[in-house]
C-alpha cells in the first residue's frame, strides 16, 4: 500500500475511533444517569412507604392505648355507682369508651379485632350490670350507715330487713309479700325519715339470694374485664412486635 494512502487510512481510523469512543462514553453516562435516577426514585418510594408504615404504627398504637385507658375509666366509673349516685359521670365515661372503641376498631389490624370486641363486651356488661344492681347496694349502704350511727329508726329498719332475708330460705317467692316479715320491714322503712320510697322498694323486693348474686356478678364483671384486657395487651404486643425488643 502506498505510504500516503496508509497514513490516510490510519488517520481515518484514529479519527473514527475517537468519535466512537465519545459516543460510547456518552451512552454509558446516559445509562448511568438513568440508573441513578431509577435508584433515587426507588429510594424515595421506600422512604415514603417506611414513613407511612411508621405513621400507621404510631396511630394504631396511640388509638389502642386510648382504648385501654377509656375502658379502665369506664370500669372505674361503673364500679363507683355501687357507692355513689354518679350516673351522669358513668354515662359520660361510657360514651367516651364507645367512641374510643369505634376508632380502635377502624384502625386496628385484623388480628386484634376479636380481642378488642371482647374487651368492649366486658366493659359493657359491667356498665349495664352496675346500673341495674348499684341503686339497691347504695340503699343498703345508706341504711347501714345510719344504723351504725345509732339512729333508732334506722336500726329498727335494718333489723326488719335482715329478718325478711332470713325467711327467704323457706318462704316461697310468691308468698313473700304476704309474709309478716315483709309487712314489718315495709313499715320500718316507711318510718325512716329521709329514706325514699324507691330505696325502700329496692330493699324490700330483693331477696337474700339476689343480694348474693349481685355481689358475685360485680366481682365476675371486674375479673372478666381484667382477663379481656390482658388478652388484648398480649395480642397487641405480639402484633406490634414489642415482645421482640
Amino acid at each position: 500500500m502506498d505510504a500516503t494512502v496508509t497514513s490516510a487510512v490510519i488517520g481515518a481510523v484514529a479519527v473514527g475511533g475517537t468519535a466512537l469512543g465519545t459516543v460510547l462514553g456518552g451512552w454509558v453516562q446516559a445509562r448511568g444517569g438513568q440508573a441513578q435516577a431509577k435508584a433515587a426514585r426507588q429510594a424515595a418510594q421506600i422512604a415514603a412507604e417506611a414513613t407511612h408504615h411508621q405513621a400507621l404504627y404510631d396511630r394504631r398504637w396511640s388509638l389502642l392505648a386510648a382504648y385501654l385507658r377509656a375502658a379502665s375509666e369506664c370500669m372505674e366509673a361503673a364500679d363507683q355507682l355501687y357507692t355513689t349516685d354518679s350516673l351522669p359521670e358513668a354515662r359520660r365515661r361510657w360514651h367516651a369508651f364507645t367512641l374510643a372503641h369505634a376508632e380502635a376498631e377502624l384502625a386496628a389490624p385484623a388480628a386484634l379485632l376479636d380481642s378488642i370486641e371482647e374487651l368492649r363486651k366486658g366493659v359493657g356488661r359491667m356498665y349495664w350490670t352496675a346500673q341495674q344492681n348499684a341503686p339497691a347496694k347504695r340503699a343498703l349502704k345508706e341504711l347501714r350507715r345510719r344504723a351504725e350511727q345509732g339512729e333508732a329508726a334506722a336500726v329498727r329498719a335494718r333489723e326488719a330487713v335482715e329478718r325478711l332475708w332470713e325467711v327467704d330460705d323457706h318462704v316461697p317467692l310468691a308468698q313473700r309479700e304476704s309474709s309478716p316479715e315483709y309487712r314489718d320491714a315495709g313499715r320500718a322503712l316507711d318510718d325512716l325519715p329521709g329514706f325514699g320510697s324507691e330505696q325502700a322498694a329496692l330493699l324490700l323486693n330483693w331477696t337474700q339470694q339476689q343480694w348474693e348474686a349481685a355481689g358475685r356478678d360485680r366481682e365476675a364483671r371486674k375479673e372478666n374485664h381484667h382477663l379481656a384486657r390482658r388478652e388484648l395487651v398480649s395480642a397487641a404486643r405480639n402484633v406490634f412486635g414489642t415482645d421482640r425488643f
